[in-house]
This record gives structure tokens, sequence and C-alpha cells, in this order.
């Protein structure tokens, strides 16, 4: 069920780039940066309101943005830094110049969807409280959720590369209806220059004129109430070692940086323990917990503290049961030695998000 935005990205810029002519406005709207997350410009805005899938998105319309005198609540005059936010901070894609042909591009299309007047500045509000009732109907949630939230989560929230499933058993043991509501209403990136009040992540928030607080107590009880199927990953089931995961690297111990350690940052999903440099080709992990709900994770290595520049280390962290006080065992990857990397992440890899991390030090 997970759509492969990659891939038809990639067809879409190959096919564009014969001959090098300039890239396609529509194909850089809907399709995700291959320098950044799986997210998109389309992942977070329909042109219209009554787009063919019918999702209502968490931000607004686009069609006439081209025509707006400011954006983002009035704090920016010039379109290309509203559309550079987005890109830094939510598709984890680099920004664009002026003279970029992409940014010519995707600005050239828009315009032309846009009307010849003017368009009225369009406000958001970020609520940092929760509803004060927030008693809802989990079967209006449910058409509330997949016609707004499914459009990253999927229909019934089984999940996709932009987005993992939701299970109430998992929301219900991390904070409830508390959780859920900080999730939708200030996901985001808490350092942004732009927006004010947010906590973390690349889930887009959904403002008040967006999604109202009858329409979010309504999805907190469809959410709470909902368990589809677990994975099914017999192979990577319990225990305190991880299939494929329990041995070190057969390799010498002559590296200056064995013995150096860290203790993992929790950021998200519940993730701590200490990494090792056990050999000259191993980190192992020892008292390692994570809940086991990301997208696509993975050991990442980094160098400063930076892994969207990073390198995978491990498989998928994928497996039914949360790993609770494991210990594991990654390879450095062939052509990588411990030169090249200073540190290590439970990286959520569609997304580009830090689930917790460390930079090794000697003891």
């Amino acid at each position: 069920m997970k759509s492969n935005f990659f891939g038809l990205w990639t067809a879409a810029m190959l096919t564009s780039c014969v001959g090098n002519p300039p890239p396609d406005g529509a194909t850089l709207f809907t399709y995700a940066d291959p320098e950044g997350n799986t997210f998109a410009c389309a992942t977070c805005h329909a042109l219209t309101e009554t787009e063919n899938d019918e999702f209502r998105r968490a931000g607004h319309p686009l069609a006439d943005a081209t025509k707006r005198p400011t954006y983002k609540n009035g704090q920016l005059t010039d379109m290309l830094d509203a559309v550079n936010s987005c890109r830094e901070e939510w598709m984890a894609a680099p920004a664009w110049s002026e003279d970029s042909r992409e940014w010519q591009a995707l600005h050239g299309w828009l315009d032309a969807q846009a009307p010849a007047e003017t368009a009225t500045p369009l406000q958001y509000t970020i609520l940092d409280t929760a509803p004060t009732d927030l008693s809802g109907a989990a079967d209006t949630g449910r058409a509330t959720f997949n016609a707004t939230c499914a459009s990253c989560h999927a229909p019934d929230a089984v999940g996709t590369n932009l987005a993992p499933p939701l299970r109430g058993e998992f929301l219900s043991a991390q904070g409830g209806a508390d959780l859920i509501v900080r999730r939708v209403r200030t996901s985001g990136a808490a350092d942004s220059d732009v927006y004010t009040g947010l906590t973390g992540g690349r889930m887009p928030f959904w403002s008040v004129e967006r999604l109202t607080d009858q329409e979010l107590a309504d999805i907190v009880a469809f959410l709470l109430d909902h368990n589809p199927e677990p994975i099914d990953n017999d192979d990577n089931d319990g225990g305190n070692t991880v299939a494929g995961l329990d041995q070190p690297g057969n390799c010498g111990s002559t590296h200056s940086k064995v013995g150096w350690a860290t203790t993992l940052s929790t950021k998200a999903h519940g993730v701590k323990g200490k990494a090792t440099v056990h050999n000259d080709c191993t980190i192992r992990f020892d008292e390692f917990y994570y809940d086991a709900s990301g997208i696509d994770v993975r050991v990442y290595g980094g160098v400063g503290g930076n892994y969207t520049g990073g390198f995978p280390m491990s498989p998928d962290l994928l497996r039914s049961t949360p790993y609770e006080n494991v210990t594991m065992y990654i390879q450095v990857p062939a052509g990588k030695t411990l030169d090249d990397f200073d540190g290590v992440s439970i990286w959520c890899v569609d997304v580009a998000v830090d689930f917790g991390s460390g930079i090794f030090a000697p003891p």
C-alpha cells in the first residue's frame, strides 16, 4: 500500500531531462525532491479544495498563491522565502535560489493556475492548548480521518511511506488524547524561523482553520479505538537480541575509537540506550529501546550530528513488538570505516527525522 514517490519522481525527471529542457512545474509540485524526504508540495497542499482525490490537506490550497501579497501570516512578502521554508523545514530539501530553474518552473506553473487579480492573504492559527471538550464520535472521526489525515497515513491509518500506521493501543500507552492533540496541532520544527509554538517532527500541523476542534475530538475517539493488524514479522519478535543483528562482525580491534561510547538522546518513539564502538567493524547497542512504530527506520552513521548526509548501517528495524532492553550489533558497511562517522542515529529514512542519536566520545 505504500506509495513510491521516489520512483515516480525519478522516472519523470529522467524523461524531462532529455536534451536538458526546463524542469516541469507540475512534476516539481507533485513528486518528492530526490534531495529531500518523501514529502512534496502536494503532500500538504492541493491546488484547490476540490482536487480529484478529495482529501483536505493540512496546508491551504495554492492555486492563487502567486497572487498573494504576503505569506505565513504576513511574515513573508516573497513567495520564494515561503517555499524555502517548506523545503527546508518540512521536506528536508535544500533551499532554491531566485535564479533556480526549478523555482522558476514551479512559480511559472503555479502562476498559470492563478487568477489575474490579487488574492487575499491566508491565515492560520497554531493552537497550543487542547480543546476543552474532547468527547467525540469514533464513527464520525473515522470518516474525518479518511478525508484528511489519510492523505499521508492511508485510509484507516494503515500507513504509507509518508506516515506510519496508527494503533490505539500504542497511542494510549504513549499519552493517549494528549499525544494525538499535540502531534496534530503543534508538529513541526521547534527551531523554525517562521512558525512559533511547534514541538518537533516533520508531520505538518493542522491549524484550526483546516481542522476544527470538534473534528479533532472525533479523530481522537476514532484513533484510540482503532487497532489495525500489527506487523507480522516473527523473525524479529521478542527477546533481548535481534535476529541477524545478534553477533559482532569478525574483525580486529585496532582503531583508536574502539571502546568509545555515547548515550542516545531521546527525541521520538521512545528511543534510548547506549552505543559503543565494539571493534573495527561493529557498533554495539545495549539497553536499547524503540517502539518499532516508524516507517523505514535504520541505524545511520553521520558526522557532527548531521544524518541527512549520513549513510545506513542496518536494515529497517521492523518488528511487531517494541525493542525493550535489547542488545544488537550493527556492522560498519562495506566501503566505510570508523573514520567516516563520529555518531549514530536511529533515523527515519522516508521523512529524514532523528528519533535519537549520539556522538561517540572516549571513556
